[in-house]
């Protein structure tokens, strides 16, 4: 079943404060996976996060640290039982026409050799540029096919393009989907702005992770807003296929406990 997650990016001001306050905020919410991203990658807090059970989906990193922080980096995962990582953001190099994706490839591929033969898989995580510029069917076309991506509702929407028909563009290399809504050119938390989530969650599989991203003034009460509504859409979701399930086994009665003093007749 699906977990809605978090990416960290969410909570970065937070844990630059207090690192253990924010993952005793996120677990008392009931957050129990996580993208990291804008944390030390240090051993510390590779403890914390494994004193606090976090499932780690990824570690989103600049490509100039997954190099230069390699052994680090590895041992990280490790501890922290986590096997894929993510380029962040495309450097400003990529940005030069034509030699700047040729040479982001060729380094894909490199850093790809690094932490493959450490069992960790490698993604990209794109951002309004690539999706503006047409710049994934390029990757898509030149990247090895192991190589993943990462899609961003939000950058995808500001760009102009529908997030799912992105996502049927490129299924087969989809990994994650950072959850962020849309309204008047600004972000904004999910089920405030545009964005049909019900929508996508009827088309993605479970296998790909979900996490909320947020870019809120108070992130804490911005992560329990989205994760109450994007839970309520998957509630439905599971629901209205239980019943189905129900109706072509013959069974016309069924009573789903979706919380431990509540039932509902279905």
């Amino acid at each position: 079943m699906r977990q809605i997650g978090l990416q960290t990016y969410t909570v970065r001001k937070l844990m630059k404060e207090d690192l253990e306050l924010t993952f005793s905020e996120l677990k008392s919410m009931g957050i129990q996976q996580i993208e990291v991203s804008r944390m030390p990658i240090n051993d510390d807090t590779a403890q914390k996060i494994s004193e606090y059970q976090f499932d780690v989906c990824s570690l989103q990193i600049t490509m100039k640290k997954l190099f230069n922080d390699a052994e680090e980096i590895i041992r990280f995962a490790r501890t922290v039982n986590a096997n894929h990582v993510v380029v962040s953001v495309l450097p400003w190099w990529g940005h030069i026409p034509v030699i700047g994706i040729k040479r982001f490839v060729k380094k894909m591929h490199e850093l790809q050799r690094i932490y493959e033969k450490e069992g960790i898989i490698l993604s990209f995580h794109h951002h309004a540029y690539e999706i503006k510029n047409d710049i994934l069917p390029v990757l898509d076309k030149w990247l090895d096919k192991k190589i993943g991506f990462i899609i961003d509702t939000y950058w995808i929407t500001f760009s102009k393009k529908d997030p799912l028909e992105v996502y049927q563009d490129f299924k087969h290399r989809v990994k994650g989907i950072h959850l962020r809504d849309y309204v008047d050119g600004h972000d904004i938390t999910p089920g405030k702005g545009n964005i049909d989530f019900k929508r996508i969650f009827g088309q993605v599989p479970d296998t790909v992770y979900t996490v909320i991203e947020e870019n809120a003034k108070d992130p804490l009460i911005a992560i329990k807003e989205a994760k109450h509504y994007l839970e309520g859409l998957l509630w439905h979701k599971n629901r209205l296929a239980t019943k189905k399930k129900c109706y072509s086994l013959g069974v016309t009665s069924l009573v789903v406990v979706h919380k431990p003093w509540l039932a509902y007749s279905i």
